[in-house]
């Protein structure tokens, strides 16, 4: 996916959260737009991790990204 694929997910409305796949069996899942940002140059993406703690993902290093839509509960006839 390009960054600005990336780009689109962190703004999408309504955001769905998603896990962002990296080599060595790495993975973020990003559960609201507000806990990652891309950087202006898009390269690199910082996302919020416990605490006070945040990574940094080279964005071309990463290998695929999963989307989790929400289950629908609605019954449809």
């Amino acid at each position: 996916m390009t960054t600005e694929g990336v780009r689109q997910l962190l703004h999408a409305a309504p955001f769905v959260p998603f896990t962002i796949f990296l080599p060595a069996n790495k993975s973020y899942r990003i559960e609201h737009p507000d806990f990652a940002t891309i950087s202006k140059g898009g390269g690199v993406m910082a996302v919020s991790l416990e605490g006070d703690a945040f990574a940094l993902i080279d964005l071309m290093l990463a290998t695929h990204i999963e989307t989790h839509p929400p289950a629908s509960n609605a019954i449809q006839n």
